[in-house]
């Protein structure tokens, strides 16, 4: 009869070096993103990073945008955070999608909602999904295109949220196509005005931009 395995000190349990700090790491990135469902943002998080993709970690606590009117669940933080994980791939797989979806606990109500505005049959074209994430924050589309500079700027919090003009107007021509209040030649003279405005040596458009031109009678 085999000798069962008994515990006689703690000595004899054996703890990584590196376990503390991978848990201390943890505990702060689950203090700033606030998930809703702890354990299954828990296995997304440890997936990740088992995995070498970007965590499912937002940059600071943020106060939702939903309202209890409104509660769509997702906010600029969380949709930063599918950015940052699916950007790369350029076309998504929709059970991929699905995956990062359902690990920062939103809606799938939602994201099914949000599928159904275009087709995506051959898989999700990301930029044009990230275009609609906004569309779900903002409402209008100014205010859609001001959560998108925010979210895709590399400059510091509070500045001009820079992107490049070519992102913009992607974004901008993809969504206002979906508007059919909005023409074809309206948006072109939009953004032939926002082009003619923004610097030649860094083609970037910011939020000033932007606003300048929308005032433009």
């Amino acid at each position: 009869m085999p000798v069962p395995d008994v515990m006689f000190c703690a000595q004899q349990i054996h703890v990584p070096p590196e376990l503390p700090d991978i848990m201390k790491q943890f505990t702060k990135a689950a203090i700033r993103t606030q998930p809703r469902d702890v354990l299954q943002w828990s296995y997304g998080y440890f997936y990740a990073l088992s995995h070498g993709e970007p965590l499912p970690v937002k940059e600071r606590v943020e106060m939702p945008v939903a309202t209890q009117k409104n509660d769509t669940g997702l906010t600029p933080g969380l949709l930063k955070i599918l950015h940052k994980q699916l950007s790369e791939k350029g076309n998504v797989e929709l059970p991929d999608l699905q995956r990062k979806w359902k690990n920062l606990c939103l809606p799938m109500a939602q994201l099914h909602n949000l599928l159904r505005l275009d087709n995506f049959s051959d898989g999700v074209e990301w930029m044009k999904f990230f275009a609609l994430g906004c569309s779900a924050l903002g409402g209008s589309l100014q205010s859609s295109m001001k959560h998108a500079c925010q979210i895709l700027t590399n400059d510091p919090e509070g500045g001009a949220a820079r992107i490049p003009y070519d992102t913009f107007a992607f974004l901008y021509s993809y969504l206002a196509g979906l508007d059919e209040e909005i023409t074809g030649e309206s948006v072109e003279s939009f953004l032939k005005s926002l082009k003619e405005n923004v610097s030649r040596k860094e083609y970037m458009v910011g939020l000033a931009d932007f606003s300048t031109v929308q005032k433009k009678p």
